[in-house]
Parts: C-alpha cells; sequence; structure tokens
C-alpha cells in the first residue's frame, strides 16, 4: 500500500526520499535507507606485468589521483568486484577518496584471478572523490578492473 509517498508491504518499506529517489530500508546494513537502483563505478588498467603501487584509472581511461569518481549526493559502497587475467600471488585493492592516504577498505587478492565483496556497509559522502589504488605485494597482477557499486542515501 502507497501512502504519504511510503509502499508498506511484508517485510519491506519503499519511500521517496526528499531528492526523489527510491529507498528501501536495508536490514543487511544496519536499518539505512538506501536507493533501489544502484550505480557501478569501473576502474582499471590496461597492462599486464603490473609491479609496485599505482593508481588505477576510471573506465573513461582518467587516472584517479587525478580526481576520481566525484559523488553527487550521500551514497554507501555497497559491494565490490575484482578481476584479473593472471591468478595473483597478492595484491591489495585500497578504496579511497580525496587524495588521502588512509583506505576506507581494503580487497586482498590472493591467490586468485577474482573476487566479489558483496557486504560491503561504507559511507562517502556528496563531493567526495572516489579513487583507487593498486598495491602488488607478491607477483604481478595483468589488466585488473574493479567495479565499485554504491546505493544513494
Amino acid at each position: 500500500m502507497l501512502t504519504d509517498n511510503t509502499y508498506q508491504g511484508g517485510d519491506t518499506s519503499l519511500v521517496i526520499n526528499d531528492e526523489g529517489i527510491n529507498v528501501f530500508i536495508d536490514p543487511t546494513r544496519n536499518n539505512k535507507e538506501l536507493s533501489i537502483s544502484r550505480d557501478n563505478i569501473l576502474f582499471g588498467i590496461n597492462h599486464k606485468d603490473i609491479t609496485g603501487k599505482r593508481w588505477m584509472k576510471l573506465s573513461s581511461g582518467v587516472v584517479s589521483i587525478s580526481s576520481g569518481y566525484k559523488v553527487p549526493r550521500n551514497a554507501t559502497i555497497t559491494a565490490m568486484t575484482i578481476q584479473t587475467q593472471n591468478n595473483v600471488d597478492e595484491a591489495r585493492f585500497n578504496i579511497r577518496t580525496n587524495n588521502q592516504i588512509e583506505n576506507l577498505h581494503t580487497a586482498n587478492l590472493t591467490s586468485s584471478k577474482d573476487l566479489i565483496e558483496d557486504n560491503l556497509n561504507i559511507d562517502i559522502y556528496k563531493g567526495d572523490y572516489i579513487q583507487l589504488f593498486l598495491s602488488v605485494l607478491v607477483g604481478k597482477v595483468d589488466y585488473p578492473v574493479v567495479n565499485v557499486e554504491i546505493a544513494w542515501r
């Protein structure tokens, strides 16, 4: 039933928030109001035999240290996927914001070529820049691609 921009049905409550976005109460993320629709931000490096540390590029080709993806409204990072062409010995994929050296989240890829983390609950804020920093600790990485999923709040 829809009343005053709210739908109540079973265990789900849908609301149209102040910005006109359809949101629901997400019990897996501390009952936050999160958008039903999600946006995906893609980062990658179009090279093989990557060693050391470096910033990853947005899918547009811009290096994320140059700016990153600017968040137009408050959001929550809900998931992250990583894929490479080779079996990586050990690498860390770090989500950062605003040219800071502190990591909001670190995903460790060890003895694998892919990783899915779908239970993230990381708040970011309007005006933040989302950036991705890669640290190859052992071995090399070939053609890494990282997808960061965000929901609006």
